[in-house]
């Protein structure tokens, strides 16, 4: 499914996955949205019999997706986009689960799945730079993450 002038290697490496398939005892697991992984499992005829289980999950729910959220903004590493960052109180996972839920549509939910939780944090951190005055000294202010932020976040989503 690439353009023609673009190289192609999906076949060689099913042909590669499937010479270590045969060669003893080993899992490989391979995943992705469930159009495009039917068109890779069907593209070989010896890749298709090889593959013998299917795992197909639901996208994730609003309060799955809050939770998400909160899960990415309390485990941060260094080096992470949003290191050193908070969310404000108001952010719970109730709200946060409300304002997605209100502010998306189930289209883009489907679409975006878990993915609309970090674009809607990298939105909501460019949000706070601009609500920001240039005269802000204040720590706390300069790296917590408001609704309000994640509202207008998610606006520009949509």
């Amino acid at each position: 499914m690439q353009k023609s002038d673009d190289k192609d290697y999906g076949l060689e490496a099913l042909e590669e996955i499937m010479s270590v398939m045969d060669n003893g005892k080993v899992v490989v697991i391979i995943a992705g949205y469930t159009e495009p992984m039917k068109h890779v499992i069907t593209s070989n005829e010896g890749f298709c019999r090889r593959v013998t289980k299917f795992f197909t999950f639901d996208d994730f729910m609003t309060e799955v997706l809050a939770k998400i959220l909160h899960l990415k903004m309390n485990n941060q590493t260094e080096g992470c986009l949003l290191y050193g960052f908070k969310l404000d109180p108001s952010c719970t996972i109730e709200s946060v689960e409300n304002l997605i839920k209100t502010v998306t549509s189930d289209k883009q939910r489907e679409k975006m799945n878990a993915g609309l939780v970090d674009r809607l944090l990298v939105n909501a951190r460019e949000n706070l730079d601009l609500r920001l005055s240039f005269d802000c000294v204040d720590t706390d202010e300069l790296l917590t993450i408001t609704l309000e932020d994640l509202k207008n976040g998610l606006r520009l989503i949509s």
